[in-house]
């Protein structure tokens, strides 16, 4: 097969839990350090990369095309293209499916890769009946009350997961 699909190297930042170690990185410096990190050890010349097309389902408000983002803080020049895919948990997948796509289409050689996420960044969003339970408390004016209400309403709002939902914060951005 002519235009066939090679993987020169792989990086990823390490994986931790939501609200630990990389909790201040967002999902573009995460993709950023990776892809730093990339070019640095296979010595790629950026200004090669015919495309970088990042997976990502909830693009942080800040760089709602994270793929662009993430190229040009890496150094990739601007007249390089990005996009970023979102297909829940096939993102990263979908960038390589798309990759190879474009290469059988003879629309390019070299592309930088991935799937990035900051799961630490993502809002929750409360339907309004776990909003109220939760700020019902605040209302009662003694203290034994309002440990009280609170406790009926922790157990109301966990135990109805249908109240929390998790949503991108570029849904709702003016």
């Amino acid at each position: 097969m002519k235009n066939r699909l090679v993987i020169v190297d792989g990086i990823r930042t390490p994986f931790c839990k939501a609200g630990s170690d990389l909790a201040a990185l967002g999902a573009d410096e995460l993709g950023r350090i990776a892809v730093n990190a990339l070019l640095t050890r296979t010595g790629i010349d950026p200004a090669l990369v015919d495309e970088v097309i990042f997976g990502c389902v909830a693009q942080p408000a800040e760089a709602v095309n994270v793929a662009r983002v993430i190229a040009l803080r890496a150094g990739i020049p601007e007249s390089v293209p990005a996009i970023t895919v979102s297909r829940n948990c096939a993102s990263g997948c979908e960038a390589v499916t798309q990759a190879q796509e474009k290469i059988l289409a003879g629309r390019g050689s070299i592309f930088v890769v991935g799937g990035v996420e900051s799961m630490s960044n993502i809002p929750l969003l409360f339907k309004p009946t776990a909003a109220e339970n939760s700020a019902a408390p605040a209302a009662q004016k003694v203290l034994a009350r309002k440990s009280n209400h609170l406790r009926h309403s922790a157990r109301k709002i966990f135990n109805r997961a249908s109240d929390c939902c998790l949503a991108s914060p570029t849904r709702f951005a003016a």
